[in-house]
Formats: C-alpha cells, structure tokens, sequence
C-alpha cells in the first residue's frame, strides 16, 4: 500500500508530506485539499497508515496550554492575565500555572 501510495502521490510529496501534515497536526481538509482527494479519502488514509483516527483538534489545543504555561515561567500573572485573558483555554492553562489562586 506505501508503495503505491507514494507512486501515485510522488509529486505531492508521498508519504513523507502525509506524515510530515499529520505531525504538524494539519486538519484533514488541509491534508485532503494538498493531495487532491476527499476528507473522506485522508480519513482513511490515517487510519490505514497510522492505525488509529486522526483528530489534531486536542493536540493543538494541548500545544497552546503547554505553550501559554511555559509562557507563566517566565512572566508575573499580570502578564499572563494581560497575554491570555481573552484566550478560551485560559482557564485551563491558568490551573497549570504556580500562580496563586485569584
């Protein structure tokens, strides 16, 4: 299956450029839209490639939080607060953070 997978996808990049999007959580539409296939089509694909579903929504959403408390390390809570306020991951992100309870 790789093998005709990266012989009939070789310029847009085969295997490599798929697992290279999934790592970089790219959405499914992004993925489908950079092979020229169906969301359906890219659906498949993970799920044959990479054996499970593919939904980066919860990675990203991870990534931001982890980024936002890294961010806490360094900065006072009113920075933070000032940074991230509007954020809707905020909350989540605060209860990370070694700030005291406001």
């Amino acid at each position: 299956m790789v093998k005709d997978f990266n012989k009939e996808y070789k310029k847009k990049g085969g295997m490599i450029m798929l697992n290279e999007m999934r790592a970089l959580k790219q959405t499914q539409d992004t993925i489908a839209n950079h092979f020229g296939v169906t969301k359906e089509r890219v659906r498949q694909w993970l799920l044959e490639f990479f054996g499970k579903e593919y939904d980066p929504r919860y990675d990203r959403r991870n990534a931001i939080i982890e980024s936002m408390v890294d961010f806490s390390e360094h900065r006072t809570a009113e920075e933070f607060h000032e940074a991230f306020k509007n954020s809707e991951y905020y909350e989540m992100a605060l209860k990370n953070t070694t700030y005291d309870a406001e």
